[in-house]
């Protein structure tokens, strides 16, 4: 491997040729505060050159680089030298922005323009929105990566405007000088321009790109933050050949997928994917481990890439149903799935991913059934609302591996006889794990809600729903229409009742916003029960005494609902 290091301002490295961001490259993923935090460095800075690290490349054909690292500084200083730009043009200095301009996009041997900065991911929005010298002609799309270049771009304009704050006060062209301004604006801009151009380096350049894919894996190995999805695109482009020079069909069928997880609100979400995908078809393992388990299994046969790329496109639709199931479209007959994955996501936790991966999955290619779906589903949701949501039992791995262990043999079953028999070991596992009705019973009643103490506003919500049920007297309850109600009221507490009393599950009902507020109010409890009575709440299946209510009745109801619960399924 030849490895030449050179020290290079900036004019020089763009004056070299064309650089292109490979395909097994991250997207721009710099956020507003890596953004400031290198203009402030930049402008504060009084050294003629600042060093800003290192640039590693190689050479696919002259003149044209391949990025391997500082990609993210290079965009971030296109983004500048545009920003500048448009800032001489705003200030009736054309010449001087075309100037700018040439580091931006340059002709080539042909004669024809091109960008000196190439991001195919990016691709159209950073060249037409941003490089273009006349920008803005095609109506792109904004996804993740060029929403973090429109807020980085923009950031930068403001910056510079706070600097030149003429640029805010053109008129048909003529410049007016703010009273005390020292220096004109043309020059305090060139000023910021000239310091652009001379940041410090060091320009590292490889032979190949096989050397490329090596620097890239060491670099990270040495503490570079790289995630693990960014580890495995790498592998899996670096072992996918390219059939077509215009149609990279692996790199496309990555971004396809990266794109699933564009409107999924979690910043680890394709991290999540790949291992609880993993754990579900192939092997148990860890966060940790993951990248070496899929570099072991792709280097075993040259044919793995190919299928696991395909594989993991089709799986990622189905995970983004897991993890937001309210963004899916659901069949009317699949809302029961959908309220038991809304559920798991309540609870919090995430060891049932790599189950729900293959039930889903064996669902949509007919070989499990919407009933049998429905109730494993609904088995999970139980086990889990009482080891997490109730008893919050810690299982130091053990559930994850059960899960794990169950999906491996579900992914490859044939006939349902098999699958039936993994589902019983399954749920005949899970059930060696739940904790004993005493102990739930205990947590049950320290579930509370006031309106100072909603941490467990979202359990006692979902308690109160089962505990209701879906049907009452005849017609679907909508449950996320109602509201929390106190038998005995929180403005009761001001007059000596027991809070913890007043707070607890035994003490609250679900009912409509309009009787709550109208008929309900803050009167007594008795009132209160004479009301419900009247609109034909239904009391007795809601463990509530018509005749009386005090402390006793909120402990025994709250015992009675721990129980009807605890039994409401078996495992």
């Amino acid at each position: 491997m030849k490895i030449e290091a050179n020290d290079k301002e900036v004019q020089d490295i763009f004056s070299l040729g064309y650089f292109q961001i490979p395909r097994f490259q991250r997207p721009y993923s710099w956020e507003r505060d890596e953004v400031e935090n290198f203009w402030v460095d930049l402008i504060n800075d009084k050294s003629e050159n600042y060093f800003i690290g290192s640039m590693v490349v190689y050479q696919s054909k002259k003149p044209y680089f391949g990025i391997v690292d500082g990609q993210q500084r290079l965009t971030t200083i296109t983004l500048i030298l545009a920003a500048i730009r448009n800032a001489f043009v705003g200030l009736g200095e054309d010449n001087l922005a075309h100037g700018v301009h040439m580091y931006v996009e340059k002709p080539n041997i042909d004669n024809e323009k091109e960008f000196v900065l190439d991001a195919e991911t990016s691709f159209p929005y950073l060249q037409d929105h941003i490089q273009s010298f006349n920008g803005l002609s095609i109506n792109c799309e904004v996804g993740v990566e060029e929403q973090k270049l429109k807020s980085a771009f923009e950031l930068i304009a403001n910056k510079i405007g706070i600097e030149i704050p003429e640029l805010s006060a053109n008129n048909c062209g003529q410049i007016k000088l703010f009273p005390g301004s020292e220096v004109d604006p043309v020059s305090r801009l060139k000023k910021i321009r000239d310091k652009v151009l001379s940041l410090k380096l060091v320009f590292i350049q490889l032979d190949n790109k096989d050397d490329a894919h090596l620097i890239f894996e060491t670099l990270n190995a040495r503490g570079r933050d790289l995630r693990t999805s960014d580890l495995v695109k790498n592998l899996l482009l670096s072992k996918i050949k390219i059939s077509n020079l215009k149609l990279d069909s692996a790199k496309e069928s990555w971004n396809c997928l990266i794109r699933q997880f564009d409107d999924v609100n979690e910043s680890d979400a394709i991290d999540s994917f790949l291992l609880h995908y993993w754990i579900s078809e192939h092997s148990y393992t860890t966060d940790k481990k993951l990248f070496s388990e899929i570099s072991r299994y792709v280097l075993e046969d040259e044919s793995n890439a190919q299928q696991l790329l395909k594989t993991l496109g089709e799986v990622s639709s189905i995970y983004c149903r897991v993890i937001d199931p309210v963004s899916a479209k659901w069949e009317k007959e699949e809302c029961d799935v959908k309220n038991s994955l809304l559920a798991l996501k309540l609870f919090k936790v995430k060891q049932q991913s790599s189950m729900l991966i293959a039930l889903l999955r064996m669902y949509y290619s007919n070989k499990l059934s919407l009933r049998v779906l429905k109730t494993c589903l609904k088995k999970i949701e139980y086990f889990h609302f009482v080891f997490n949501a109730i008893t919050s039992q810690r299982s130091s791995g053990s559930i994850a591996t059960i899960y794990s262990s169950h999906s491996i043999r579900l992914s490859s079953a044939v006939g349902n006889d098999e699958i039936q028999a993994i589902l019983s070991s399954l749920f005949s596992s899970l059930k060696h794990k739940l904790p004993q009705f005493e102990e739930f019973e205990v947590k049950f009643l320290e579930l509370s809600y006031l309106s100072g103490k909603t941490k467990a506003k979202g359990i006692v919500r979902y308690s109160l729903s089962r505990q209701l049920g879906m049907l009452v007297n005849g017609f679907n309850v909508n449950h996320e229409a109602l509201s929390i109600e106190h038998l005995i009221s929180e403005a009761d507490i001001k007059h000596g009742s027991n809070e913890s009393i007043v707070g607890n599950i035994g003490n609250l009902l679900l009912i409509d916003a309009k009787t709550n507020s109208e008929e309900l109010k803050n009167s007594n409890p008795i009132e209160k029960l004479k009301i419900l009575q009247r609109i034909n709440y239904p009391l007795k299946k809601s463990f509530i005494d018509s005749s009386d209510w005090s402390g006793a009745n909120v402990t025994k109801r709250a015992k009675d609902m721990a129980f009807s619960l605890f039994n409401s399924m078996t495992l």
